[in-house]
Order: C-alpha cells, then structure tokens, then sequence
C-alpha cells in the first residue's frame, strides 16, 4: 500500500490532505467500481438544532469496510465539498430562486485527487454549514477559487423548521455507479 500524506489508516482533515494529493483525471476502468460493499460514508451532525441564520457542524466519515486499499478518487482542483439543505419535500431550502448563471469555469481543465484508505481506514471531514437561504453572487467572481458551483451569498436565514442536510462529496464513481446514496442527516432550525 502507498504510504504518505495520502494514503492510511486515518486521515483526519480530507479537505486538507486532497489538496497536496493532485494526480491525472482517471479513465472508468481506474475507478474502483461497486463500493457498496467497501466503503461506508456517514454525515453526522454535531450540533443538531440551530437558530434561523446561525451556523452549524456536520462530519463527513468514509470508512474503508473491506480487507484490502481502497483508493477514492476525487474530482476538482482541489476537490471541493459542500453541504445542500432540504425541505420536508426533499427540495433545495437553501438554493438560489433564479437559474444557475454560466459557469465561468466551463472548459477549463477538470482534475483529480486520490486518497488510499488501508483497510478498516477512516477518512473525515469538517464541514460548515450555515441555516439560510442562498442568491448567486456574480461579485464574488473576482475573488472566487473556482471551486463547485457559481458563487452564493446568504439572502436571508431558513424559516424555523426540521430540515435534512445532504453532503455533496465530489467521489468518483461512487455515488453514480457505486450503489452507495449521497451521505445525510437531520437537523432542526428552531
């Protein structure tokens, strides 16, 4: 197994450690296919209730279930992670009401990052999120690292409410083809 920053039993800032983990965009036949079996991802929160407008902790935990290294690739330069807010409906709370403006980023060249978790490994990530709704930001363009989607600004907090809170992980594979759901919890806005 390939020791070093990327590569463990536990890797305890993933955000971090992808960053310095850069390899070439994988071809399908480099992915590691089925991981329902493998890998476990787990999004819990550490504070379960907040106020409209305040903020929020959740951790994003992929374990390795499996005998032997499992590598994850992971898309975007860096990767880049972020937490959706859902209604009772399973919709956006928290997107922007107007349609997405063009993407600046589009043609540029997308990369990879590639973490080996040794088996029984855990990798985690700290993620932010924040109880209010969303409006695109295009003055942040000048300024923006050109990371995940156009960039957003708060337009208000979230009315009172129980929400589900979903993490968007930029994971290869796994959450198309993988037969693996997109990782969530509960949280009250109150």
């Amino acid at each position: 197994m390939p020791s070093g920053p990327c590569a463990g039993a536990e890797i305890d800032n993933l955000e971090s450690v992808l960053k310095s983990c850069e390899v070439p965009m994988p071809k399908a036949a480099e992915l590691p296919g089925s991981v329902k079996d493998k890998l476990e991802v787990t999004l819990s929160s550490t504070t379960p209730a907040v106020s409209p407008g305040g903020s929020g902790e959740v951790t994003l935990t992929l374990k390795n279930k499996h005998t032997e290294p499992l590598p994850l690739f992971f898309s975007g330069d860096p990767p880049h992670f972020e937490v959706e807010i859902l209604d009772g409906r399973g919709r956006r709370a928290n997107a922007p009401k107007e349609k997405s403006p063009a993407d600046p980023d589009k043609g540029r060249d997308t990369k990879a990052a590639r973490v080996t978790l040794a088996p029984g490994g855990v990798a985690r990530l700290h993620l932010t999120w924040h109880a209010v709704k969303l409006k695109w930001a295009p003055e942040k363009l000048k300024t923006w690292d050109g990371r995940g989607s156009f960039p957003t600004a708060p337009d208000g907090p979230l009315p009172r409410g129980k929400y589900t809170l979903r993490a968007v992980v930029p994971l290869l594979g796994v959450f198309e083809r993988g037969g693996i759901e997109r990782p969530k919890t509960s949280v009250d806005v109150r």
